[in-house]
Parts: structure tokens; sequence; C-alpha cells
């Protein structure tokens, strides 16, 4: 039977117990016709499979399709991708939720309605701060996770947009750097939709969250990729594409967490991966008018440093990198 929507779920080792209020959050929602929807389970090579009779329980469609070896998220989701029947595809972590039942319902009466190419929400980071309190920060029409998004399915399979096979992390920042960027139809809807769920033993927040200062070295690269699929295909958005991405990481390694001596080893890795990623890509920058490029610094500044004060100025520290400068 032809399906509206495919819900595509890469899992490791997440046992029942930690899938289950994923599958649950699903199987709970309202308004919707779970004919139209389906489930994929792609199980990344090393996780044991789930019992038929515990995905019975949740009556929707749910198919679970095994991987030989370990690939990591990306290539799990490109596997539920590749089988999907969907007019739409979203993607979900196996040990997250949707964050109410009325998700699907305004998801796919949008889709239906306007049709676009990529889908995007709000969605919610779940936290526990040091005394065990549960808190929580709003992420609204971010381009750099895979939450709360849905995309056609076959604007991805016309424009071969897929996960990078060589990116075991950050591979959702790749694809969808690509997806935005090729995206005709690109709409935001203002629900919050997703969920987060703080899990302590996760790759990204465990060893008290060191992967975010350690793994952007692979972000830096990832992107870059993404930037280079970008150049063939629609090169008339590189120059902004290069100025927002400079002036995010300018402002990224100048917050006060990143000026920590704890995290100097970490910065000079990400600031060399910087410089060694954007070099092909420069060109960009030096032929962008100065007005550009303080038209971009300025709207950085208020997303990503508001409140913050920059300890060198964005010359200093291009010069620093060993990057020319002439518009600065």
């Amino acid at each position: 039977m032809r399906k509206f929507l495919s819900i595509v779920i890469p899992k490791y080792k997440e046992t029942e117990k930690e899938i289950f209020p994923l599958l649950a959050s699903i199987s709970t929602q309202v308004g919707v016709n779970f004919s139209d929807i389906e489930v994929i389970i792609a199980n990344d090579g090393g996780g044991i499979a789930l019992d038929k009779n515990f995905l019975y329980m949740f009556g929707m469609d749910i198919a679970q399709i095994e991987l030989e070896k370990n690939g990591g998220p990306g290539v799990a989701r490109q596997a539920g991708l590749n089988a999907a029947q969907g007019e739409y595809i979203m993607f979900c972590d196996a040990d997250d939720s949707l964050h109410n039942v009325g998700v699907l319902g305004a998801l796919l009466q949008e889709a239906k309605q306007n049709a676009p190419d990529m889908l995007s929400t709000s969605w919610l980071e779940e936290l526990v701060d040091e005394t065990g309190k549960y808190c929580y920060i709003t992420h609204e029409n971010d381009a750099t996770w895979m939450h709360g998004k849905l995309f056609r399915r076959n604007f991805l399979m016309q424009n071969d947009i897929r996960f990078h096979d060589k990116l075991r992390v950050h591979e959702d920042s790749y694809f969808l750097c690509i997806a935005a960027s090729l995206a005709k139809r690109n709409r935001y809807l203002p629900i919050t939709s997703y969920v987060w769920k703080h899990r302590p033993d996760s790759i990204t927040r465990r060893d008290g969250g060191i992967y975010t200062f350690a793994s952007i070295p692979e972000f830096i690269r990832a992107c870059s990729l993404a930037h280079a699929e970008v150049e063939n295909r629609v090169p008339e958005q590189m120059e902004y594409k290069i100025l927002q991405f400079t002036l995010y990481n300018y402002f990224s390694f100048h917050r006060p967490e990143w000026q920590n001596p704890e995290h100097s080893e970490h910065r000079k890795k990400a600031e060399e991966s910087f410089a060694k990623n954007i070099a092909p890509m420069w060109h960009y920058w030096l032929k962008a008018e100065s007005q550009t490029i303080a038209n971009i610094y300025n709207e950085e500044r208020k997303k990503n440093f508001n409140g913050c004060m920059e300890t060198e100025t964005i010359g200093a520290w291009l010069k620093r990198l060993g990057l020319k400068q002439q518009n600065i």
C-alpha cells in the first residue's frame, strides 16, 4: 500500500525500553490515518533486532532492515531512505520522542496543502542540570540538526541528496546544508514537534559533553564537503554561504566556553581545521563587498554572540589563521 509518510529510525544498541517512548509517541498521534504511515528501523550492524511481538503492540506498519556492518547513523538513515515508500520522509533518533500527540497531524496537513520540498519546525533539547532538574532549550528552524523536519522523497531522489558514507558524525549537517540549498519550496511550521531526549551515555553528552568541542573539526569538514556539492549545483549561493560559515565560526570560537583555557587545545585543532577546509573556497570572501560582509557579520553576531564581547577582531582572527583579508 502506498504511504504518505515514512519515519526512518537508525538504531544501534538501543533496547526496547529505550526505543519505547519514541514508538509510543508515534502510535498515539491523533488526527492521522496510520495506513498512510510506515516506520522503518535500520539496525546499524551491531544492534539486536527488536522482537516482533514488541513491535506488534504499537499497531503500526513497522519494518526492520539489517545492516551487516556498523557504519554510523548516516549510513543507517540512508539505508532507511532507500527502503522508504512514503511521499515524505521524517528522521527520528531511537532514543528521542515526538513532542505531543498533534505533531504528525500538523506536519501532514502542511505537507499535503503546500507540498514543500523541506518542512522544518522548532524542537526541544532536553538537559539535566547539576541538581538533577530537567530543563529545555528551544531550537527554532535550525539547519544543523535533523530533528523535527520532513523531506519530500522525490525532491531528495531527483537531486541525488544522500548521506555521506564517510561521515560518522555531523552527517546531518552535510545532508541538511545540501537539502536547504536545493529546496525550492522550503517552509517553516511554527510548532514544537520533537524532543531530543537527555541521555548521559550518548556520544554527544558523555564525558561531560566534550564531544561538543572535540567533534568540531569533523563538523567543519562535513560542512566543507557540503559546500563543494552546493558549488557544483547552485554556485550563486556560495558567496553568502562562505561568508556566513566564516562568521559563524568566528563568533563560535570567541564565545566564553571556547575561550576557557581547558578547551584551548580543542580550539586550536578546530581553528586549524577551519583554515584548512575553507582555503579552497576563500576566493568568495575575497571578492565580497565590504558592506555584504558587514551585513552578515551583524546577522551572525545577533544570532550567535548576543551578550558577549569579541576578544579579537575578525581581521586579527583571520590573520592569525593565515587567511587573506583584503575586504576587512
